[in-house]
């Protein structure tokens, strides 16, 4: 989580899931000391107003700035004292259009649909290809309830570099005052001849390295609660079901050839709470 990066950018599309994650991200800029920029992406030349069937540029501009008034106004209704921008861009696709204004951003935020129809798929892929492409965190506002539980979840991939998503659950537990849940989650051979005792063996192995590898972030929050975590068992399902009792859960990403992975796939259509893909920035 950048400290020189001075906004928190949101899409929104005046969907109900857009909504929520304009709320959420107003939470995270009031915690964090950042300003708020609230983006609407014209899609030129098909897309169309709320409700509507078309029109020119002039129409649409009428049209969504209410859109982007009322999601600023929601926003300072949670936190009178934000600073808040709103922008209305055009784009040849949503992720395009948000990716011009990502520069100053510390997080990008979206929520997990849109509007009906095909724009909730056309939203959903747009969190997908950001999640997959943006450097830096994404988060994807998932969950019904903004209910403070008190516990950031991380999933762990032993064999990547750990430090985005490292780096990114540290800071947010630490903002939040929550507990941080280091989850590692991996599959026994299935050939082992002693399935028990090689389970056994490759366990505390794996809490080994997984000791190793969190330690120099323990040092640099030595005040911040960590559990950590080896299951066994399937990733998208164990980080699924650590995210019903978490307030974020965060991933990282597979590098270039491998943009976002099954596993950060797989959590964002089935997590219980937001979920931040983290990237290196560039």
């Amino acid at each position: 989580m950048s400290t020189q990066r001075t906004a928190i950018l949101v899409g929104t599309d005046g969907s109900a899931p857009s909504d929520r994650a304009i709320g959420w991200a107003a939470d995270e800029a009031a915690r964090l000391g950042k300003e708020l920029h609230i983006l609407h992406v014209l899609e030129t030349p098909t897309k169309t107003a709320p409700g509507g069937t078309g029109g020119d540029t002039a129409s649409l501009v009428d049209a969504w700035n209410p859109v982007l008034r009322a999601g600023r106004d929601a926003a300072l209704r949670r936190h009178p004292g934000l600073k808040v921008e709103t922008m209305l861009v055009h784009g040849r696709t949503v992720a395009g259009g948000l990716r011009h204004y990502t520069g100053e951003a510390a997080e990008v935020v979206v929520g997990h649909r849109g509007r009906g129809g095909f724009a909730s798929m056309l939203l959903g892929s747009t969190g997908l290809h950001l999640a997959g492409h943006h450097p830096g965190p994404v988060i994807i506002v998932r969950g019904h309830s903004d209910t403070p539980i008190g516990e950031v979840a991380v999933g762990l991939d032993l064999a990547t570099d750990p430090a985005p998503a490292l780096d990114h659950a540290f800071a947010a537990a630490a903002a939040r005052g929550a507990r941080l849940r280091v989850l590692h989650a991996w599959r026994p051979a299935a050939h082992a001849v002693e399935p028990d005792v090689d389970a056994q063996l490759a366990a505390n192995g794996r809490y080994d390295r997984l000791a190793a590898e969190l330690a120099p972030w323990r040092e640099r929050h030595p005040d911040l609660k960590v559990v950590e975590d080896v299951v066994v068992g399937h990733p998208v399902q164990m980080l699924a079901r650590a995210s019903a009792e978490a307030d974020l859960i965060v991933v990282g990403s597979r590098g270039r050839s491998f943009p976002l992975g099954s596993v950060g796939h797989g959590v964002i259509h089935h997590a219980h709470c937001p979920v931040a893909v983290v990237r290196p920035h560039d």
